[in-house]
């Protein structure tokens, strides 16, 4: 049921918005308050998109975690980080998702 562009939703749905906010963060002062907006909305709508997807493509007879996405930061220390959602933090990842372009479209 698992296809591999899939699995990494979730961490896709990270990537986007660290990646919109290191946008925002590089322009200019004067330059941030006319394209904030814009950059800010169209991060959070290709997030909502990629929240969609993983929603549907989650499997309900699954009672574990799912879109698992495991790296190693340390080795040495045995530390990892670990991304993954269950029902219930899907259900609260496309509130979260549904939200953002609309507090966009508001401000």
């Amino acid at each position: 049921m698992y296809s591999s562009y899939v699995d990494m939703t979730i961490p896709a749905i990270v990537l986007v918005l660290l990646i919109g906010l290191a946008i925002l963060c590089l322009m200019e002062e004067k330059t941030h308050t006319a394209y904030a907006h814009i950059t800010a909305q169209i991060c959070s709508i290709l997030a909502y998109a990629l929240g969609l997807l993983s929603v549907l493509e989650f499997d309900k007879s699954n009672l574990g975690f799912q879109f698992l996405y495991r790296t190693d930061l340390l080795y040495r220390y045995n530390s990892s980080f670990t991304l993954g959602a269950d029902g219930i933090s899907m259900v609260f990842l496309l509130l979260t998702l549904f939200i953002f372009p609309l507090l966009f479209l508001s401000s």
